[in-house]
Order: C-alpha cells, then structure tokens, then sequence
C-alpha cells in the first residue's frame, strides 16, 4: 500500500493544479550516495540535494498488484564524460560494475510549482541493482529488482541426502588436488579424440569423473573429463579431444569424486569433512 503524508494528502485534495518530479538515490557498495532528479532543476528535499545536472535518466512503469511477486524497474542512464565519479567518467564506472549490487530508492516528490519547496513525496520503488547493460557508448541500462527476489533462496540452503555436498578439491572440501595427481604417457594403440591408451595401471574405476590435462602434444593444455578409466589403462572422456592423441604425448590425470562416504574415507583419507547424510532412511521406511 502507498502511503502519503497528512500535508501531502490535504495538498493533493485542494491543489489545482501542482507538478512532479522523480527523485532517485543509489546507495553504492562502497558507501557512496548518489542523488539525482529527472527533471531540470535541483531540487532539494530533506536536507538533501537531488542534483538535475547529473546523467539524463528515465525509466520504464512501475506496475502495483495484489500479492507476492517480483517487480523489476529498467533505469536508462544517458551521460556524458563531465558526469564523474570518484575522479572517472560515470559511464565506465558503471560498466566497470561500479553499481554492482547498489541499492535503488525511487520517490515521486510533489510541488505546488518548479522552485517551490517540495510538499511531500510517495515512495515509488526500492531495490538492488541485478543486471547493467551498456546499451551503447553513451548510455546503460540498470536492471532494479525488488527485495522480494531474496524470497528465492532454497531454505534450508544444505539439503539432506546421502551424496556429500562438497565440490572435490574445493576449498571446503580440503583434498588437496596435487597430491592425487598421476603423469601419464600416451601409448600406441588406436588412439582416438574419445579413446585413449595410456601407461596408467590404477584399479579400474579410479579415475572415473575425474579431468585428464595434455602436457604436451597436440594437445597441449586441453582437459577433457573422465568417462570411465580401466586397470589395462584405457580411458575414455566424455567429450572429444579435438585431435587424436599420439604415442609419447604426456598428461595429468587425477580422480573425480561420487561423493560417498565409502569414497571419502578410503580414497581421499577426507571423512572428517565428508558433508553427506548416507544413513537418513529412504522415504517409505521413514513413515
């Protein structure tokens, strides 16, 4: 519901005639405050100064329902190189995701005419920055959410399963990826982009879902996961390398993770982080 002030309110129903203009702050991360108005005159509210020589701004409607949902305001900002901020042209400061995650609060101030004080104002809009756009050189679009987007979290943020939670060799799960790393060499053989015969001769299954990295080669750089991997050392990828290895070609291969408790323990030696719940029972033995 929007709501106006007793002197705002009597003004509307006795004014006959009166003008308007937006007022906009954008609260950066940083702690700066910017102040602006659409219209061509400063004006000045509360103590504060809503500059009119700053970017040209305009906007799309702001649209008012019934219920919970998510509103977005497109705020267009048009400025020149005399717009600055922190000592750099406001342009880039904005692509430069100077106005990442700002907050956005939109006002509707009400005057009996231009020049006159400001008899009070009507929240229109509040919300954070969520997307800039360079439209062109010498404008960018800010797409505004409402706060009503934080409504779509997943609650509880950890879900109960078997499986852990943890990505491999992240910084929460601790394994320290170097030290599972195994040299490998390309053996001659009909290697394909898919299949390839190396000098690897770990249990089978070992390096399954993990990453094969070329050394050198053709190769070289290029990093493929693992599809399956066999103790006679054929492994083969999930996608294709772009040209077929060679005899002699030498690469980094370590394992991936199914993350299980089984996993965890006796592969990586890691079950003091192991972030999985393998012994909650299946729905139909719960009820």
């Amino acid at each position: 519901m929007i709501d106006a002030s007793p002197e705002l309110k009597a003004f509307l129903a006795s004014a006959r005639s009166f003008v308007m203009a937006d007022l906009y702050t954008f609260s950066l991360g940083g702690g700066q405050v910017l102040r602006y108005t659409d219209v061509d005159t400063t004006i000045f509210y509360e103590g504060n100064n809503y500059s009119a020589s700053g970017p040209l701004i305009t906007r799309t409607g702001i649209r008012s329902v019934r219920g919970i949902e998510v509103d977005t305001l497109s705020i267009t900002l048009r400025a020149g190189l005399q717009d600055t901020l922190l000592g750099e042209p406001l342009l880039p400061f904005i692509i430069g995701r100077g106005f990442d995650g700002a907050t956005v609060e939109l006002e509707r101030a009400f005057m009996a005419d231009w020049g006159q004080p400001v008899v009070g104002t009507v929240p229109r809009f509040i919300g954070r920055v969520a997307d800039v756009d360079p439209a062109d050189r010498q404008s960018a679009v800010l797409t505004v959410k409402s706060p009503l987007e934080l409504l779509d979290t997943k609650v509880p943020r950890g879900v109960y399963r078997p499986a852990c939670l943890r990505t491999v060799y992240s910084d929460d799960c601790g394994v320290d990826r170097s030290l599972f790393e195994t040299a490998g060499t390309v053996q001659a053989g009909a290697n394909t982009g898919l299949v390839i015969l190396t000098d690897v001769s770990d249990d089978t299954g070992y390096f399954d879902q993990g990453v094969i990295r070329f050394t050198s080669g053709a190769n070289e750089g290029v990093a493929r996961t693992v599809r399956r991997q066999v103790d006679s050392g054929e492994v083969s990828l999930i996608l294709a390398l772009p040209t077929a290895p060679s005899e002699g070609d030498e690469f980094l291969i370590y394992p991936g993770c199914p993350r299980t408790l089984g996993a965890c323990t006796n592969k990586f030696n890691n079950r003091a982080r192991f972030r999985g719940f393998p012994f909650i029972p299946v729905a139909e033995a719960a009820l």
